[in-house]
């Protein structure tokens, strides 16, 4: 292989390998800039909801239990779930993806029906009552999400007034949910997960797409390169080192030794050309020398 191959499959190589370092560094830079953006997002929407979530406890709940009495129940003002839930719905509806959901193994609702994923995170702040918040990367429906999720736990005043023993709870209650699901709940028991949904979809294959244009700009960079090379080491020095080896291949068989051997090059190849004319002139001087002696 000559000095010009191996000089361009060097120049390649490293081109390409130092077009994947820095695609996959971009890549992963961006990727971090994309999750840290959702969580924001989701923060922003989770700390909304469950301000609605509060204010319905605190203010509206208590109110409308005041005005209405145990005998009627509208779960659209007394519900902290319900009301949540749907304002955080109409807030989303302005952002096509994004959703909150008060996800629960055990619900009156059904529509808080949580998932297998979303009871494993219920799941899992049951068994970490010290977490009070869980986020990561899921994917539904072909589509991939942030999420960030944080526990709800029972307490007697709300929950377990509603949501406690069936036999217990106000009749108006029992009679808009008759059926078996949403009781049961016990004092400080984790049952269920504010759950916030961010799309990342999009981005990611954005940062993958610029991540694949990085390493294509690169090749095709390194490639364009490599010809420039190839064509000033074969004029540079290639074709003046072959023509060097066929003079001293000349020179060796007593062929042109008169011919003086010259470039026009200044630099190594230069000095390399004039250490051969001064051989050539040395092995002149010696056959001479050696013509004399006999």
């Amino acid at each position: 292989m000559s000095i010009k191959w191996k000089i361009n499959l060097l120049l390649i190589v490293l081109g390409i390998t130092t077009s994947l370092l820095v695609a996959g560094f971009n890549y992963y830079e961006e990727k971090d800039r994309v999750l840290e953006e959702a969580l924001k997002k989701a923060e922003i929407i989770s700390s909304f909801a469950i301000a609605l979530f509060k204010y319905t406890k605190k203010t509206m709940s208590p109110l409308a239990q005041k005005l209405l009495g145990d005998d009627v129940y509208h779960p659209e003002i007394e519900a902290c779930f319900f009301v949540a839930r749907d304002i955080a719905d109409i807030f989303t509806k302005s952002q096509p993806g994004y959703s909150f959901k008060q996800a629960c193994p055990n619900p009156m609702y059904l529509t808080n029906k949580a998932d297998m994923q979303e009871s494993e995170i219920v799941e899992y702040f049951s068994v970490n009552p010290d977490v009070k918040m869980k986020k990561g990367v899921t994917e539904k429906n072909g589509e991939r999400y942030f999420y960030v999720a944080k526990p709800v736990v029972a307490d007697k005043k709300n929950c377990i007034r509603c949501h406690g023993s069936r036999a217990n709870a106000p009749r108006a209650v029992v009679q808009k949910y008759p059926g078996p699901n949403g009781y049961g709940y016990t004092f400080n028991e984790v049952v269920a997960t504010f759950i916030t949904y961010v799309p990342i979809q999009k981005a990611l294959e954005g940062v993958k797409y610029m991540a694949f244009k990085t390493v294509l700009i690169g090749i095709c960079g390194i490639f364009f390169i490599a010809i420039v090379v190839w064509l000033f080491i074969g004029n540079s020095v290639t074709k003046p080192i072959a023509r060097l080896t066929q003079m001293a291949d000349e020179v060796s068989r007593g062929k042109e030794i008169s011919r003086e051997i010259r470039t026009n090059s200044s630099d190594e190849i230069g000095s390399l050309y004039e250490a051969f004319d001064r051989m050539r002139i040395s092995v002149i001087k010696l056959v001479q020398a050696t013509k004399k002696r006999r």
